[in-house]
């Protein structure tokens, strides 16, 4: 189950009793969980309901927390982080994979863990608990398969496409604010576009987007470039949209804000190049006829960046595109070596833009 479906089971009052949550997208992975506390907790017995451990503690203490009779009649919820009970690296035993084991009173079977099963194949009416892992889990656990029987098994992978949109809906909406669809369709461009991001990022910077122009009636597309070309990966998309409408004083002005902010030019060649990278295999696969869906799919992206490579690679040959990269590779040797200067960088760009 992803994140979505959870959370909107969890908004319904549709709460499992026990999850296990993983995943590297540690945003979503609090956002449930606090939807989880907010749904099956009173706020007035909350700290005395809430027992929470980092990392696993002794698996009959735990037991012992689920089994545990709520204060003041309420309900008790057990979260229990970083936890290495589903991982794959945890040393297993033939009876914690094997169903046909039962574990108890086997030589290699871990009675502690079988109990813990049992617990929660039959979890008291009172008790939810959560298990977060950051480690993908391993399937074949014992333990993982009575979690995905009985309860319910969730990924916080980082979002992409429309799933992307609905969490910045959403948190637009939390937020009390407004954005233009032309600012959106920016923000998500550039963050689509960028190897690896998180939503802790994005929210940092749309928390920043919003206290700028809270005397706005909505956050519009020129506020959203100007506060976000200080992001080096996002100043290196901006960069690459005034070079395909040949924009050459936007392309360098936006290369001046990053060297004077101190980014390395190491980090903005690298940048740079990955761009101009998907650039050249988008125009190779326009060339041999494919849609923007394909170019996508290829190259496992979301499918409205597909559609914005393709429309940019219209304004490069493929001989432009390569010769760029090979400038690249070499202005890469040329300054771990220190034999030349960020000036190389903008050597570059102006040739891009002839």
């Amino acid at each position: 189950m992803d994140y979505k479906a959870a959370l909107e089971k969890i908004r319904q009052g549709q709460v499992a009793p026990v999850y296990l949550i993983h995943g590297e997208e540690t945003y979503l992975i609090r956002m449930l969980e606090q939807a989880i506390l907010d749904s099956v907790l009173e706020p007035d017995t909350k700290d005395m309901n809430l027992t929470t451990f980092c990392g696993d503690p002794d698996l009959y203490e735990m037991i012992n927390a689920i089994d545990m009779i709520p204060f003041m009649g309420g309900n008790n919820l057990i979260i229990i982080r970083e936890t290495a009970l589903f991982c794959s690296g945890r040393k297993t035993s033939k009876a914690e994979t094997d169903p046909n084991v039962t574990g108890i009173g086997t030589e290699k079977a871990d009675p502690s863990l079988e109990n813990l099963i049992k617990t929660i194949s039959n979890m008291p009416s009172s008790s939810y608990a959560v298990f977060i892992a950051g480690a993908k889990p391993d399937k074949r656990r014992k333990i993982y398969k009575s979690v995905e029987k009985y309860g319910a098994i969730v990924e916080a992978a980082p979002l992409r496409g429309k799933d992307l949109r609905f969490w910045l809906t959403e948190r637009l909406r939390e937020l009390n604010a407004t954005m233009t669809p032309e600012a959106q369709a920016y923000l998500l461009d550039a963050v689509s576009m960028m190897p690896q991001v998180s939503l802790d990022f994005i929210d940092n910077e749309l928390a920043k987007v919003i206290l700028y122009t809270q005397d706005m009636p909505s956050v519009n597309l020129v506020s959203l470039r100007e506060i976000l070309s200080a992001v080096p990966e996002i100043s290196v998309f901006a960069m690459l949209e005034s070079l395909s409408q040949r924009q050459i004083q936007s392309a360098l002005s936006l290369l001046g804000e990053q060297l004077n902010a101190g980014e390395h030019p190491i980090k903005l060649l690298g940048l740079l190049a990955r761009q101009i990278r998907q650039l050249l295999q988008a125009k190779e696969m326009v060339n041999l006829g494919l849609s923007s869906r394909d170019i996508a799919n290829s190259l496992k992206i979301p499918p409205f960046v597909g559609e914005k490579l393709m429309k940019q690679s219209k304004s490069f040959s493929i001989n432009k595109l390569e010769h760029s990269l090979l400038q690249l590779a070499e202005a890469d040797r040329d300054l771990k070596s220190s034999r030349t200067g960020p000036m190389i960088l903008e050597k570059i760009i102006i040739e891009l833009c002839q």
